[in-house]
């Protein structure tokens, strides 16, 4: 459902709706030592991958995880990272003191790397980037790895959120 876009200022923008998730708060869903060092793209990769997996049933533990691997897709990383960062410095006196985790939380393969750290998977993993054409790359290549019997599973796709925890 479109709602106004509360995630910037959206003042000199002619668009003011979107679809972002409402009352987001990653620490329902990840401990805050983790959370901090997740761009917000990153903390909806992770989060939407655990409720996939759960949803699924997936018990890792009985499979081959060196067969199991991950294609994330996304046309750019932790964009809301570089802007605050940037942003920081600009308004600053131009020192450049950067979070140390700012390449981290903005390059574009970290969900993928997360994910694959978080469950052990030691299979294929990379990020696909192929503008609005990005999810179905990702599910093509995770795909084809599959029918050429480079892999068993796959974890790739979009992004959605379900309800938080209570």
């Amino acid at each position: 459902m479109l709602h106004r876009i509360t995630k910037f200022d959206t003042t000199k923008f002619k668009t003011k709706f979107g679809c972002e998730p409402k009352n987001f708060d990653p620490l329902n869903y990840i401990e805050k030592a983790e959370a901090r060092k997740y761009d917000l793209y990153t903390q909806y990769a992770l989060i939407a991958t655990d409720e996939a997996i759960k949803n699924a049933n997936i018990d890792f533990e009985k499979l081959n995880r060196n067969r199991i691997g991950v294609i994330w897709d996304s046309g750019n990383g932790g964009i809301s990272t570089f802007q605050q960062q940037v942003t920081e410095f600009v308004k600053g006196d131009e020192t450049p003191r950067f979070n140390p985790f700012f390449i981290p939380k903005m390059i574009v393969d970290i969900a993928s790397g997360v994910i694959s750290i978080k469950h052990g998977l030691r299979g294929i993993n990379f990020t696909t980037v192929s503008a609005c054409a990005t999810s179905n790359t990702a599910i093509i290549d995770a795909f084809n790895y599959i029918r050429w019997g480079k892999a068993d599973m796959m974890i790739t796709g979009e992004r959605p959120l379900k309800k938080q925890k209570k």
